[in-house]
């Protein structure tokens, strides 16, 4: 699930944001044709396009399923609801060990060569023989795939998958088998214009300026816009200002005051639809021998944040407070949420509640005022892009807060390439950051905790980068995996395990239920997604896009 998405421009070229706003009125013949859409704030363009590189324009702006897509496109703020896309069908056998897809027919790459089962299988089998490439999560399979002919791709696993499927049918998108083949070291391999079956290609590049234009191959039919856009913005602040300013028409992150600048202005067309689709937590790194490896100073920097005060003054009223130590997205996943974790998250600071854990734990304060033991200090520093205003603001609001009860917790903003990076390396101390949300608990649960997936300190981890290791978490993600969804008592189990394991070790501390971001114009498209038709995630990015800006329609 990704969550810093992007913007929405209806002007037909900009070089920077001043020229965008300067080329508004010669462009308003082409509103109507032409999406231009910011898909983060605060990246430094790359001219890489590669999408299995976290480091790339595509993956970093969330923008490689307009060229690259999904098997299936999954809306994840629900439970089996699934729509076919680049395959018909999907059947699990041997266990849930053996998964087979249909394959749509007549699908072409942008070059005009058929799209076969051997792209798919090809897809599959790099993400097995280099999993530095695995940028989706995605299990590894036993053996390669394989396929009884054109349409028809077979994946082998060790164990059952039927909780997989969600990534590995909507996360994974499939490349050209031609294409790729050809590529050595795919990870990290730098790729300036990628053969898709999406319903665009590449246009052009620049570092302020990102074009894409209608894939004349597309198998789905035309799309109503004929280019999207991609411009940079610094920081979040800039893309309200556009906003604001009737540039954009499609938003996907955090614009404060986003009723009064935007909203008002004209209630005909501009809405906003805030889904909560994940868990936003604060991520420890667990490796070492220091205070943040101990779950008491967790469950202590836990208690001393103020909830509420992230919601209203971080996040602008838009997002609740998590009120469950266990981090289910809630009230989305109350069905399998342990009563005793229900409401044991304070809404406000709990001084006394730091006070009697730490002390408990041998801590006192120190001539500084500050929690330690054995002569050492919990101190720590909170890393988060300054790009990020919400994200930002959260964090000085928690060192504010966790200061003043005795935990030295400083803020350390970065840009955000950089912050991407060293989260993935795990070169950070603590990081907020969103949940990977999901049509089930086991979507943040293996994101959060899947040490299977992580990596060592300096190299990129495909997901617990908080590098959390406990067996009990692992048996219970396989078992989770591995769990016909029919057995609704087994997976009831295994996520009791994993709510109290979060609930108790803390190696994440869930802050609050994160919107899965979106505003937008109906003034010259149509066909959004909105809460009275949610049919997708709503949030413009990854693997979303192209469902739904093939459900658009000229104004």
């Amino acid at each position: 699930m990704f969550r810093k998405l992007g913007v929405v421009l209806t002007a037909l070229s900009c070089l920077t944001i001043g020229m965008v706003a300067a080329s508004v009125g010669a462009a308003s013949a082409a509103r109507s044709s032409v999406i231009t859409l910011e898909g983060n704030t605060g990246v430094t363009f790359t001219d890489n396009f590669n999408p299995f590189s976290s480091s790339s324009f595509a993956d970093q702006l969330s923008v490689r399923s307009l060229v690259n897509e999904p098997l299936f496109e999954f809306d994840t703020l629900k439970t089996n609801t699934q729509y076919p896309w680049l395959a018909k069908s999907y059947a699990f056998s041997n266990g849930g060990k053996t998964l087979t897809f249909q394959l749509r027919k007549g699908v072409k790459w942008s070059n005009g060569k058929p799209f076969t089962s051997a792209d798919v299988a090809f897809t599959f089998d790099l993400l097995k023989k280099y999993p530095a490439a695995n940028d989706y999560g995605a299990p590894t399979m036993s053996s390669n795939a394989t396929t009884p002919n054109a349409n028809e791709v077979v994946l082998h696993y060790s164990s059952p998958q039927y909780l997989n499927i969600p990534t590995i049918a909507g996360t994974v998108l499939i490349v050209s088998k031609a294409q790729w083949s050809k590529v050595a070291g795919p990870a990290t391999a730098v790729i300036t214009k990628e053969i898709g079956t999406g319903p665009y290609v590449l246009s052009s590049y620049s570092s302020q300026l990102v074009k894409y234009k209608v894939n004349p191959k597309y198998w789905d039919g035309k799309p109503a816009a004929s280019e999207i856009n991609v411009p940079s913005y610094t920081t979040n602040t800039a893309a309200a200002t556009a906003l604001a300013d009737g540039q954009l028409t499609w938003a996907g992150n955090d614009i404060a005051n986003v009723n009064k600048i935007f909203v008002d202005k004209n209630t005909r067309t501009n809405h906003t639809y805030f889904a909560p689709g994940n868990t936003v937590t604060l991520e420890f790194n667990t490796t070492g021998t220091g205070p943040l490896s101990d779950p008491i100073v967790r469950q202590a920097i836990s208690a001393g944040v103020d909830r509420t005060a992230l919601g209203i003054e971080g996040e602008s009223g838009y997002e609740k407070p998590a009120t469950s130590s266990g981090g289910l997205i809630l009230p989305n996943q109350s069905s399998y949420l342990e009563s005793s974790l229900k409401n044991d998250l304070s809404a406000a600071s709990d001084p006394t509640k730091v006070a009697s854990l730490l002390t408990g734990d041998g801590y006192t304060k120190d001539s500084a005022g500050f929690y330690s033991k054995g002569g050492v200090q919990i101190t720590f520093a909170m890393e988060d892009p300054t790009a990020y205003s919400d994200y930002y603001a959260d964090i000085q609001l928690i060192s504010t807060e966790l200061q003043a009860e005795g935990i030295d917790a400083t803020v350390d903003g970065v840009q955000a390439s950089q912050w991407y990076t060293d989260s993935a390396d795990g070169n950070f101390q603590v990081i907020e950051h969103w949940g990977n949300g999901g049509v089930t608990p086991y979507v943040q649960y293996d994101n959060w905790l899947d040490y299977t997936q992580s990596a060592p300190i300096g190299t990129a981890a495909n997901a617990d980068y908080g590098r959390y290791d406990n067996a009990s978490a692992q048996t219970a993600l396989a078992t989770l995996a591995s769990t016909n969804p029919s057995n609704t008592s087994a997976l009831k189990s295994a996520v009791d395990v994993l709510q109290n394991l979060v609930s108790t070790q803390v190696p994440v501390a869930p802050l609050l239920y994160g919107a899965d971001w979106d505003e937008y114009s109906t003034a010259s498209f149509t066909g959004f997604v909105t809460a009275q038709n949610p049919y997708m995630d709503p949030s413009p990015g990854d693997p979303q896009l192209p469902y739904i800006l093939m459900h658009l329609k000229k104004a």
